[in-house]
């Protein structure tokens, strides 16, 4: 099987025909000029040593030359061989919290943004595994099923935010229920989720669902973003304006994170509990190291060819006229000159 790495440089090929247009049309400027100069009888008195070939042949290397550049550029490709790969990892969600209380600015830039920012570094460590992404308030949905499409699982996380969801509130018991359902029933004891939260839950029923989950194979680990103490929750109303969220009263409402929420959470679905830092890169690592302790099951089998490249096939004909075309001019010259 013949494929071209780089098939989008093969539009350069049109270069040629537009070349030798272009230098026909010089060709046919020039003899005019001449024309008008002397013509052709007293043209070979005064310069009886021309060669009226020598453009031609020039040319004619010069464009022979140039498509074998183009190819050797595109780096034609032959298949070798094919081979098939077992893929091994576990089934794992991601459930990013995207209440209103995600918008405080307790930590920069914000809770939200710092846990999106976290969570596309932690699809990149985990990358081999089925991953998907739920978002959840006071209910969760499945943005993106697992899957091993990467770019389109970090696409979900990029442009998280409450409005998704237009009940607020949080409900971490609703999260793990959610995520638990997103599993097949195969991946038993092959699974894990990630809770990425500020801990703040208005149902409380969070603790026993982790165990529950758990118990059927699941483990459950958490991750804190966000300080205790009350926070502002800052919002951006329609006509451009900053506000707050605010009380059903009119006052601006107030967020603390709950970390000892999440660490019970995470005892009692048998995996960690994490805080968010600055350096989401070795928390990211650190998760990681959890989760390949997470007995793998195996994947499909995947098939692929590989390809050797010939683009040398074309490069060293390409230059080799380059060369003659070189050596040609530079006769030219030396024999006038002598």
């Amino acid at each position: 099987m013949v494929r071209f790495e780089h098939p989008d440089y093969l539009w350069l090929l049109l270069l040629v025909p537009a070349v030798i247009g272009l230098f026909f049309w010089y060709w046919r400027q020039r003899r005019a000029a001449l024309d008008r100069f002397a013509d052709r009888e007293l043209l070979d008195h005064l310069a009886p040593g021309i060669n009226r070939r020598l453009p031609w042949t020039k040319f004619i290397l010069l464009a022979l030359s140039l498509p074998l550049f183009v190819v050797a550029l595109a780096n034609p490709q032959w298949s070798a061989q094919r081979e098939e790969m077992q893929r091994r990892g576990i089934d794992l969600v991601i459930a990013l919290d995207i209440s209103n209380s995600m918008l405080a600015e307790d930590v920069k830039p914000s809770r939200m943004d710092r846990a999106r920012f976290f969570t596309t570094t932690l699809i990149d460590e985990l990358a081999g595994n089925n991953i998907g992404v739920e978002l959840f308030t006071c209910t969760a949905v499945m943005a993106a099923p697992l899957t091993t499409d990467y770019n389109f699982v970090k696409s979900v996380v990029s442009t998280a935010a409450p409005y998704q969801i237009s009940a607020q509130g949080t409900n971490l018991a609703e999260a793990i229920t959610t995520a638990e359902a997103a599993f097949d029933e195969e991946s038993a004891n092959h699974r894990a989720l990630i809770i990425i939260s500020d801990g703040e839950d208005h149902e409380g029923s969070a603790t026993s669902a982790a165990k529950r989950a758990n118990e059927a194979g699941l483990l459950v680990y958490t991750v804190g973003v966000g300080k205790s103490g009350a926070s502002l929750m800052p919002v951006q109303l329609n006509n451009g304006r900053s506000d707050y969220i605010r009380q059903s009263g009119g006052g601006p409402a107030t967020t603390s994170a709950d970390m000892a929420t999440l660490e019970d959470i995470a005892s009692s679905g048998g995996g960690s509990y994490f805080t968010l830092s600055g350096d989401s890169e070795n928390l990211a690592q650190a998760l990681r190291a959890q989760v390949d302790r997470i007995e793998k099951q195996e994947f499909e089998t995947q098939s692929f060819s590989s390809y050797d490249s010939y683009f040398y096939w074309f490069l060293a004909p390409a230059v080799l006229l380059l060369l003659i075309e070189m050596s040609i001019g530079y006769r030219a010259r030396y024999e006038a000159v002598s």
